[in-house]
């Protein structure tokens, strides 16, 4: 029996890995892209795509139960970027991480190569993705500072941290008032390990709420080191609204190419059902017809 069961696991991933579920977007030709607008009439020029989702749960950390049915998205381009609008139903807005708190997020997946399109869940060796990744913890970031300690533990207390910079009046903020912008110094950052590294996630002064990466299967994410994509996302009765926006023709060779018809995928995490990092909804490739 359990010979059967694993046989009819390979069998039905075999034919996930190269199915398409058949949902074409076709990004319409425009005069101008609204890049934080969801609301703007430009985007009736578009038809919108049902993107069904699914669980993920071919490796693990698996997602056991969806809470997403589908993705909405439209596309379109000025001939210079390309636009796409993607929406979601949620219930409510997580834009926080903590312990056992878990922000929103979308993305979208493109392939390096259009012509031997690769596994739809993050490539395969030799097979490269380009994944455009949206986080509503990194726009809370933007919109109201970055989230430190004392935004999840607002009684907390700091009796010192070392290399604050002084105020424009030579005094010095109290620790338990101090932001995370008065330590920007290298000898400040010593003590700060995620922002020395360099981790995405430490960034500070954030300007876009985006991660562009790279993959070549499981476990093989990286972020890029040229950032170009912009995004932006509202979420109002219960629903998320993001606009993902890059160039139609990029010069980072790690960039996907969208000089003609490819292939595009997204993935979606609801926050409060705990979806993180492989937990999460997924697509299948649907065809991106770019109109010119």
């Amino acid at each position: 029996m359990k010979k059967i069961i694993l046989l009819s696991l390979a069998i039905t991933t075999s034919i996930l890995l190269h199915a398409q579920n058949g949902v074409p977007i076709t990004s319409v030709k425009v005069s101008g892209i609204p890049a934080r607008d969801a609301k703007s009439d430009i985007w009736n020029n578009a038809q919108v795509s049902v993107i069904p989702v699914m669980p993920q749960n071919v490796t693990n950390p698996q997602l056991l139960k969806a809470s997403v049915a589908n993705v909405k998205v439209k596309s379109i381009n000025d001939g210079n970027k390309i636009a796409f609008l993607i929406e979601w139903t949620d219930s409510t807005r997580d834009a926080t991480v903590d312990v056992d708190k878990f922000s929103d997020q979308v993305a979208l997946q493109l392939p390096l190569n259009p012509d031997t399109v690769p596994n739809f869940m993050m490539g395969q060796k030799k097979g490269r993705v380009h994944i455009i990744h949206w986080k509503a913890v990194w726009q809370d970031d933007i919109e109201k500072g970055f989230q430190d300690v004392k935004t999840a533990h607002p009684n907390y207390w700091a009796d010192i941290y070392y290399f604050q910079e002084k105020n424009a009046d030579g005094t010095t903020t109290a620790a338990k008032d101090a932001t995370v912008d008065q330590f920007k110094s290298k000898e400040a950052k010593n003590y700060m390990a995620g922002a020395y590294a360099g981790n995405p996630m430490s960034i500070f002064d954030r300007k876009e709420p985006v991660e562009e990466t790279l993959a070549e299967g499981y476990g093989t994410l990286t972020t890029q080191e040229k950032q170009d994509a912009t995004a932006w996302g509202v979420w109002e009765n219960n629903t998320w609204k993001v606009i993902i926006v890059r160039s139609l023709v990029s010069t980072d060779p790690l960039d996907a190419p969208l000089v003609k018809n490819t292939q595009i995928c997204f993935a979606v995490w609801n926050g409060t059902f705990k979806n993180v990092g492989a937990k999460k909804h997924y697509s299948m490739w649907n065809d991106l017809i770019i109109a010119k």
